[in-house]
């Protein structure tokens, strides 16, 4: 694990990380979508007997794919150290803010940070308000950066360990 800061700059990684991975996963659908067969035209203007390249776009996609790969993986990377702060290492929610401040409290950074919502989409993620995911958010943050990243991974409060 990483050694952030403060919890909201790993969340605030983990919301650019999952944006950046949602832009990339959509560039690369718009990109698969221009493959495959395709009718032949009969517009003025074309060139009877020109041979297109029927695999330039199904290229074009796994180069790019290919570029982007570790940028991917570093974007996932980034996004599941907020999960294990989230829900603990072994994801179950037997660590993390989990297990020490609620699911509720949980699901509002999930939602938040690692889903990139926006805080309406929050609010009707988790079934409260936008300003009770808010309060959420930040004191689930606090929480965090009061115990230590460590310790809330592993499900430790203050008395524990």
């Amino acid at each position: 694990m990483s050694e952030w800061v403060r919890a909201r700059d790993l969340m605030e990684a983990a919301r650019r990380s999952a944006i950046e991975a949602e832009r990339t996963r959509r560039a690369l659908e718009r990109m698969a979508s221009k493959e495959g067969p395709r009718a032949q035209s009969y517009s003025p203007g074309t060139s009877p007997g020109r041979v297109a390249d029927p695999m330039a776009a199904t290229d074009e996609r796994m180069d790019y794919e290919a570029r982007m790969r570790s940028r991917v993986e570093a974007d996932y990377a980034i996004i599941d150290e907020a999960c294990d702060v989230i829900y603990g290492s072994d994801q179950t929610g037997s660590g993390g803010v989990c297990s020490l401040l609620g699911s509720a409290y949980a699901d509002c950074l999930w939602w938040r940070y690692c889903a990139a919502a926006t805080w309406a989409e929050v609010a009707e993620g988790c079934g409260m308000s936008e300003r009770w995911c808010r309060d959420a958010v930040s004191v689930a943050c606090d929480a965090v950066d009061a115990y230590g990243v460590g310790r809330v991974v592993a499900g430790l409060g203050l008395a524990e360990g």
